[in-house]
């Protein structure tokens, strides 16, 4: 009779067999490099200055810590990452918050209906049709529109894939570009060699805009993109010169990796390029937490286990074979001690370039436990590496069958074993950002380094409330209106101008909101009633949730100076078990009220605004003065009634003589009237 290992194996083979068919048709991604979609739909006027980061590793963490030295200068910015993780509004960041989904998808139509009104144009000029715009020029051109939108200053922006004829290489102003590590990646598209590929990323340099290199980079790789700048009349700056900004870092304190290190010098280098009197202080830098989400972050599965498992997960999206080392060299000094296994979760896109066999030898070790997954594909996305294939090469570095996951290869499944079998070793969950982006989609996965979403506008409440008095609201549209109108200031609409100094300001909007038909205002106590307690448990959602953020930094101190079995992390996870209970309750109940709220049919009524109370005009209102008719304008034209014959006869001018006229053909000796409309040029004759 066969083992149940085996008969696993053998159903994990036979998905292997199928799952390629079933995705055949939908295996081809839609990647065009070149420029010549993207530049004709972005905006004519670039009104930002761009800060270009190319290269294979860091350039994500290099805009991350950028971002961070612009918001301690006080300089406004905007950040575009990619891909878009975990949503696709989550690529755009203004002055450190997410932009909201809402805008980004406004932004998205205008991008699409410009481009389809191009396409006809290109189509019957030259008789060809360009396709559309790929889904990475389609983002590309809506950061852009974005960075235009909210007026930023300077937009830092990450290569998509290679450089010269990436998207974002359409940008129009350049003040500084930076180029990270190079290796061999994505050589399907960028080149063979390692040259080759140094080459397509220098693509990003501009003429005059000064290049901060990584000076870790291979000798033949800076020796490419030196002659390239010298080429196009630039220079590289070499990292090491940003060395002097490192004795304003305790890395006693952060124990970053080399790597780590450099990135942040690119990053610090670059800065002090755009701002040379500005401070910079990388120990402030990094008290903000300015990494990426899904780099080297510790998370919390405690609700995910049910309180089973309360250690903290270390995630890191170590996809290509430099992070993979990078992690390898982190997991043997920060969490082997004393030989200690390690539980890895781990799931990589296919590529026919990626050494994988290389990589998991890279990570794992023989006493380790492995789980092999796949990530949920989304459109555009690469196939997931087949689990099977994982578990055939790791299998042979594992010292017992027993230490390899074989059920099905979901990364929930897979948790739920890697919890029950981890025992004293640390969980990490590696591979591609798909992957990751999975994980923290599951209910149950608490993280700590999150980013605000920028609260909609006066539009977006505008139209909200308009929605409201149609239908009720969905869930995301009623949180959005909550967020509108949390700060904004009540009106006294009841009191007269005199009393509340408002010199007429409230007679104006009184007007307004009058002209706007709005609806009365009753007292409605029983949706007062709802909206309170709603207010409450989200006033102590967001209390606990502090509460919890705090303990969970604690947690990471002590399992760090401690170990993990240590008496002072157990209470600390006692009280973090009490605050997620506290967190859950909370959640709950203000999800209950706010659903009760939202779908109320008095509620609109009640809390929906008016064209009138947001803006403090009604809608289509000229606010210029200079449209007030006055004194001086003319009068308008008065219709006459026929003249009767009498009339006629006495209308009739007398009979005058020739009249003498200037050179200008101007009458001499007669005075005459003023033109009643000055401001009108004479036309042509």
């Amino acid at each position: 009779m066969p083992r149940a290992q085996d008969v696993s194996n053998a159903l994990s083979r036979i998905r292997g067999v199928l799952a390629p068919k079933k995705d055949a048709e939908r295996a081809s991604r839609d990647i065009r490099l070149g420029l010549q979609r993207i530049v004709r739909v972005l905006p004519e006027i670039q009104t930002w200055q761009g800060v270009h980061v190319g290269g294979t590793n860091g350039k994500g963490s290099i805009c991350a810590f950028l971002s961070g030295l612009f918001t301690l200068a006080g300089v406004g910015y905007g950040r575009y990452v990619s891909p878009a993780f975990p949503e696709k509004h989550n690529a755009v960041s203004i002055n450190g918050r997410y932009v909201n989904p809402r805008v980004y998808e406004m932004e998205t139509r205008h991008v699409e209906s410009a481009y389809r009104k191009l396409m006809r144009g290109w189509r019957f000029a030259s008789s060809e049709s360009p396709g559309p715009l790929s889904p990475f020029e389609l983002e590309t051109a809506v950061a852009f529109r974005v960075f235009n939108k909210y007026h930023v200053p300077y937009g830092i922006v990450e290569v998509g894939m290679g450089g010269a004829s990436d998207a974002t290489n359409a940008m129009r102003r350049k003040a500084v570009t930076v180029i990270s590590k190079i290796d061999l990646d994505h050589q399907e598209y960028l080149g063979n060699t390692i040259e080759e590929i140094a080459k397509v990323k220098a693509g990003i340099m501009r003429p005059g805009v000064p290049c901060i290199v990584d000076h870790t980079n291979d000798r033949s790789v800076i020796n490419v993109l030196r002659q390239h700048a010298s080429s196009i009349g630039t220079q590289i700056v070499l990292s090491w010169k940003g060395e002097p900004f490192l004795s304003t870092l305790n890395n006693d304190r952060w124990q970053l990796e080399d790597y780590q290190l450099q990135n942040l010098q690119c990053a610090a280098l670059a800065f002090r390029h755009l701002f040379p009197y500005k401070e910079i202080n990388l120990d402030k830098l990094l008290e903000m937490d300015p990494w990426l989400p899904g780099r080297m972050e510790w998370v919390e599965i405690s609700r995910l286990t049910e309180h089973r498992y309360n250690s903290p997960v270390l995630v890191d999206a170590a996809h290509n074979m430099l992070g993979v080392q990078a992690l390898a060299r982190y997991a043997d000094a920060h969490l082997r001690e004393d030989d200690r296994p390690v539980t890895w979760v781990m799931g990589f896109s296919s590529s026919k370039t990626k050494p994988f066999a290389k990589m998991i030898e890279t990570l794992v070790r023989p006493q380790d436990k492995v789980a092999f997954v796949e990530f949920g594909r989304q459109e555009n996305e690469p196939l997931p590496t087949p689990a099977l294939v994982g578990r055939d090469l790791t299998q042979a570095i594992l010292e017992d069958p027993g230490q390899l996951y074989s059920g099905e290869p979901h990364i929930k499944s897979a948790m739920e074993w890697a919890t029950a079998n981890a025992g004293p070793s640390q969980i990490v969950v590696t591979g591609s950002l798909y992957l990751v982006r999975d994980f923290y989609g599951l209910e149950g996965v608490d993280r700590f380094r999150g980013t605000e979403t920028k609260k909609p506008g006066p539009a977006q409440l505008w139209r909200l409330s308009k929605q409201w008095r149609q239908r009720p609201l969905t869930k995301d549209e009623y949180e959005d209106f909550q967020e509108a109108t949390a700060h904004r200031p009540e009106l006294d609409l009841e009191t007269p101008p005199a009393e509340n100094g408002a010199q007429g300001a409230a007679e104006v909007l009184k007007g307004a909101i009058h002209g706007d038909a709005a609806p009365p205002r009753a007292n409605f106590e029983e949706v007062r009633d709802i909206r309170r307690q709603a207010a409450w448990h989200e006033q102590q959602l967001a209390g606990y949730q502090a509460a919890l953020r705090s303990i969970q930094h604690d947690v990471e101190y002590a399992t760090a100076q401690e170990g993990s079995s240590s008496e002072t992390l157990q209470k600390l996870q006692q009280h973090a078990a009490f605050l997620r209970g506290q967190v859950d309750q909370h959640r709950e109940a203000y999800e209950r009220a706010a659903d009760e709220l939202h779908n109320h049919p008095d509620a609109p009524r009640q809390y929906a605004l008016t064209h009138g109370e947001i803006f403090g005009r009604p809608p289509k209102w000229d606010p210029t003065p200079f449209r007030v008719r006055t004194e001086l304008d003319p009068e308008q034209p008065v219709k006459k009634e026929e003249p009767t014959p009498e009339e006629e006869v006495a209308l009739e001018p007398e009979p005058v003589g020739e009249i003498e006229r200037d050179f200008w053909g101007r009458p001499i000796g007669v005075e005459q009237p003023p033109d009643p409309r000055p401001w009108k040029k004479p036309g042509p004759k």
